[in-house]
């Protein structure tokens, strides 16, 4: 008999995480990438399969599709303290969750170098209320980080001025 996964399961990784994986992963040096918010680990399994180390976490561990082979750390983002320590990351991967207060976080725990990918949500029914305002992403990252893929689409009303994003930084020496 062969074992499947349920569909809500769906371990494909993000289309802006297929395209960016290989710089992230060359850019790491050796150090663990981090999938913040990982969910079922879908774009962290597939940074692992071009050979990086990589640490999952996620405040509910239940979706997370683990073989016994990964590290993983079940840790609430918003309310636990920040687990890791200056230039321990060789980057961090955070699709669909987005806390804008773990940017310095982020940049602390960063190698020189290392790669910050992230992917809001789509936009899709009211979630446009989470999503950030126009530029807000880039200007809250600019002074650590070299914005080297920035990437906007409006989304709700016109008057909401939200955005949903994709971009890739680089932590700045």
């Amino acid at each position: 008999m062969v074992n499947r996964l349920p569909r809500s399961r769906d371990l494909t990784p993000s289309a802006f995480v297929r395209e960016c994986a290989e710089r992230v992963v060359r850019a790491s040096g050796g150090k663990p990438i981090l999938d913040v918010a990982c969910g079922s680990g879908r774009n962290g399994l597939y940074l692992a399969s071009f050979g990086s180390e990589i640490i999952f976490v996620d405040r509910d561990l239940s979706q997370f599709h683990d073989q016994g082979r990964f590290t993983s750390f079940q840790v609430d983002l918003v309310r636990d303290q920040w687990p890791y320590q200056p230039c321990t990351l060789g980057g961090i991967i955070n699709v669909h969750f987005l806390l804008p207060g773990l940017f310095p976080k982020f940049a602390a725990s960063f190698a020189p170098g290392a790669y910050l990918l992230l992917e809001t949500v789509p936009g899709y029914g009211h979630n446009y209320l989470e999503l950030p305002k126009a530029g807000s992403l880039r200007r809250k990252l600019a002074k650590d980080f070299e914005i080297e893929v920035y990437r906007e689409r409006t989304v709700g009303p016109p008057d909401a001025d939200a955005v949903a994003a994709r971009l890739l930084a680089r932590r700045r020496p």
